[in-house]
C-alpha cells in the first residue's frame, strides 16, 4: 500500500510538471474569460527575478481560478494574452476580490515590461482607471501580438485570487446588472433592518431591536463582501478586520434574540450557553487587537461551534414547545451558519466551488433575514392575539359580573330598604340600652374607686391618683403632702367589742377625716383594714402637719356609740412632703410616710410625726 501511495503521489508530480497553462485568445466573438490556468510561484523576489525564472519551475493551475487558501507568502501570477485581431484592443482585466493588501500587475511586450501597475492603497487609487468595486487594470494589446502578464498578490489572510479578461463594455453592462441586483438585496436587508428598529421603537419589543441591530450588521457584511466599500477607499486592511470582527457581533446577537423568541425553560443546555457565549463575547472585545489572519482564525473556528449550539438549543425548545417563531429562528440560524462554513471552505481553499462564492452568500443572508423578519413578527402577532384573547376573556368575565352586579344592586337595594326598617328599631333599643350601660357603668366605676365600708376612695384609685399628683407637682415644681393614718389599738376594739363595732370605728375615722379636708383637690382614701392615707397637692409641709393635727385632735374627742357602748379612740400619723422628683418610683412618698407613722405607734401612740425625723424628737420620745 505504501509503495502504490507513493507512485500516485510521483504521478500528481509528474502531470503537474507537464501541464501547461492555457493561453487566453482574444477575437472577434471575445467578450469575456475566465482565466482559470495560470502559472504561480512563491520563489521570485522581484518582477525580474519573475522575468527570469523558468516556467517549468513555477505551479500549474489549470480550469480552476487560484484560491491558496491561508497564505501569506506573496505569490506571483504568470499568464498569456493572444490578440488575433488585426487592430489594437484594450481590454480589462479585474481581480474579482477586492480584499487584498497590494497587487502589482505587469504588461510585458516581447519580455519587455510595457507597463506596472500597483493596486493597493488610496495614494496609488488614481492609477486605477475604473473606480469599481473589483480591482480593475486596463491592458493594452497591440494587433497580432502576444502578452505576457505577471501579477504580484500579497495578503495578511489568505490568497483567493480570481481573474477575469473582459472588454470594456461587456464589463460595465454585466457589472451595472450585478451591482443593481446586489445594491437592490442590500437595501432590502437594510429597510428589513430599519423597519425592525421603528417597530422597536413604537411596540418597544426588545426582539425588534435585536432583529434590527443583526439585520444591520448582515447589510453591512454583504456591503464590504461585495466590495462597494471599495468604491471610495481602498483600506483592505480594515475591511478585512471588520468582516469577521461583525460576523461574530452577529453571532453574539443571536442569543438575546433566541431568548426572546424561544424563552427557553432554565436548564443545564442554556446555563452552558449563556457562559460560553459570556466568554465567546469577552474574546471578540480583544481578539481585534490581533493580526487579522488570528482574527480571521479565531472567527473560523469558534463561531461555527457557536452557531452550532444555537441550532442544537433552539431544536430543544422547538422540541418542548414548538412554534411558527422558533422554526424561523432555526431556519435563520441554519443560514447563516451556512454562510459561515461556505466562507471558511472558499477562503481555506478546502474546496473549489464553481459558483460565484457571493451569489451563494446573498441567497443565505437573505434566507437569514426574511427568516429572522418573520420570527419577529409572527411572535409580535401571537402575543398581540394572546392579548386579544385575554382582553376578549376579561371583557366577558366583566359583562357577565356586570350583569351578576345588576341583580345583586337590585336584591341589594330591596334588603337596604328592610334592613334600615330594621336598624331604625334596633337603634332604638340600643340607645335605651346604652344608657342603662352607661348608668351601670358609672355604678361600677364609683364601686371600684370606692371602699365598701366606708364609702371613701380605695387604695386602687389613690395608686392611680397619687401618680397624677406626683406629675404636676414635677411638671410645676410645687410640693406634695402625703399623711398615713392608722386607727391605734384597732385590735384590741375588735376583740374587746366585735368586728361589727370595729367596722363602725372605722367607718367614724373615715367620716372624721373627710370632713377635715377644705379643697376639692384633697383625696382620703383607705389604704387597708384600719389604715387611712391622705394626698395633699400644693400643699407645704406645716400645712399637712396642721392638716394631720386637726384630723388627730378630731378624732381624740369624737366618740363612738354602738349598741349602748360608748367607744373612744385615737390614732396615730405620719406626714412626707417633698418636690417630687422621680415619677417612676411614687411609693417614695408612701413609704416614707408610712416610716414616720411607725414611728409615732412606736414611741406612744396618738400623735403626728413628720418625715424626716429630728433627731432630738427621737430622743425625746
Amino acid at each position: 500500500m505504501k509503495v502504490i501511495g507513493v507512485l500516485l503521489s510521483l504521478l500528481t508530480i509528474l502531470f503537474a510538471g507537464l501541464a501547461v497553462a492555457n493561453t487566453i485568445e482574444i477575437d472577434e466573438q471575445f467578450t469575456s474569460e475566465k482565466i482559470n490556468s495560470v502559472y504561480y510561484s512563491f520563489a521570485p523576489t522581484s518582477i525580474a527575478t519573475a522575468q527570469q525564472s523558468d516556467l517549468k519551475q513555477w505551479q500549474t493551475l489549470t480550469n480552476k481560478p487560484l484560491n491558496l487558501g491561508i497564505e501569506q507568502r506573496p505569490v506571483w501570477i504568470q499568464f498569456t494574452i493572444k490578440n488575433t485581431l488585426n487592430t489594437r484592443v484594450t481590454p480589462i482585466l479585474s481581480i474579482d476580490n477586492p480584499l487584498l493588501n497590494e497587487v502589482q500587475v505587469y504588461h510585458l511586450l516581447d519580455k519587455r515590461r510595457s507597463s506596472s501597475i500597483n493596486i493597493n492603497a488610496p495614494p496609488l487609487l488614481p492609477q486605477q482607471q475604473i473606480k469599481n468595486e473589483p480591482l480593475l487594470v486596463k491592458l493594452t494589446l497591440p494587433a497580432r501580438s502576444n502578452t505576457t502578464v505577471i501579477v504580484k498578490v500579497s495578503n495578511s489572510s489568505g490568497l483567493r485570487v480570481p481573474l477575469t479578461l473582459w472588454q470594456a463594455d461587456a464589463l460595465f453592462t454585466y457589472k451595472s446588472k450585478l451591482n443593481l441586483l446586489y445594491g437592490l438585496l442590500i437595501g432590502f436587508v437594510f429597510s428589513l433592518a430599519i423597519s425592525c428598529l421603528i417597530l422597536y421603537a413604537f411596540s418597544r419589543k426588545q426582539y425588534f431591536a435585536y432583529t434590527g441591530a443583526i439585520t444591520l450588521m448582515l447589510s453591512i457584511l454583504l456591503y464590504f463582501i461585495c466590495g462597494f466599500s471599495f468604491i471610495h477607499t481602498r483600506s483592505a486592511g480594515t475591511v478585512q478586520l471588520m468582516i469577521p470582527m461583525l460576523v461574530m457581533l452577529i453571532t453574539v446577537l443571536f442569543l438575546p434574540l433566541q431568548q426572546q423568541v424561544c424563552q427557553p425553560k432554565t436548564v443545564t443546555w442554556f446555563k452552558v450557553q449563556k457562559i460560553i457565549i459570556a466568554i465567546y463575547a469577552l474574546l471578540i472585545a480583544f481578539v481585534w487587537l490581533f493580526p487579522t489572519l488570528v482574527v480571521t482564525l479565531f472567527c473560523f473556528i469558534t463561531t461555527p461551534i457557536v452557531l452550532g449550539y444555537y441550532v442544537v438549543t433552539t431544536l430543544l425548545c422547538i422540541r418542548q414547545n414548538p412554534s411558527e417563531p422558533q422554526k424561523a429562528l432555526l431556519l435563520a440560524l441554519c443560514s447563516f451558519l451556512a454562510a459561515i462554513v461556505y466562507f471558511i471552505i472558499t477562503v481555506s481553499g478546502l474546496y473549489i466551488f464553481t459558483n460565484s462564492r457571493v451569489a451563494f452568500v446573498f441567497i443565505c443572508s437573505l434566507s437569514c433575514a426574511f427568516s429572522l423578519g418573520y420570527a419577529v413578527m409572527k411572535l409580535f402577532i401571537l402575543q398581540r392575539d394572546e392579548q386579544v384573547t385575554t382582553q376578549q376573556t376579561l371583557i366577558a368575565k366583566s359583562a357577565a359580573q356586570d350583569a351578576l352586579l345588576h341583580e345583586r344592586l337590585s336584591l341589594q337595594e330591596s334588603v337596604r330598604q328592610e334592613l334600615e326598617t330594621q336598624v331604625d328599631e334596633r337603634t332604638f333599643e340600643l340607645q335605651v340600652t346604652l344608657r342603662e350601660l352607661e348608668e351601670k357603668n358609672r355604678e361600677l366605676e364609683q364601686l371600684n374607686m370606692e371602699d365598701p365600708l366606708t364609702g371613701i376612695k380605695n387604695r386602687r384609685f389613690f395608686d392611680k391618683k397619687l401618680v397624677m399628683e406626683l406629675r404636676r407637682s414635677r411638671r410645676e415644681q410645687t410640693p406634695l403632702s402625703v399623711i398615713m393614718l392608722d386607727i391605734d389599738k384597732f385590735k384590741v376594739i375588735n376583740d374587746t367589742y366585735g368586728h361589727l363595732t370595729g367596722d363602725q370605728v372605722i367607718r367614724t375615722a373615715a367620716d372624721t377625716i373627710k370632713k377635715q379636708l377644705q379643697r376639692p383637690l384633697d383625696e382620703v382614701a383607705r389604704y387597708g383594714g384600719e389604715e387611712f392615707v391622705v394626698l395633699l397637692p400644693n400643699t407645704q409641709n406645716d400645712g399637712a402637719i396642721a392638716i394631720a393635727e386637726k384630723i388627730r385632735h378630731a378624732i381624740a374627742t369624737n366618740n363612738v356609740h354602738v349598741a349602748g357602748t360608748t367607744i373612744s379612740f385615737t390614732i396615730s400619723a405620719g406626714v412626707y412632703t417633698s418636690v417630687a422628683e422621680d415619677i417612676n418610683n411614687p411609693e417614695i412618698f408612701t413609704e416614707r410616710a408610712d416610716k414616720a407613722l411607725y414611728f409615732a405607734k412606736q414611741h406612744g401612740r396618738n400623735q403626728v410625726i413628720n418625715f424626716p425625723i429630728p433627731q432630738s424628737q427621737s430622743r425625746s420620745v
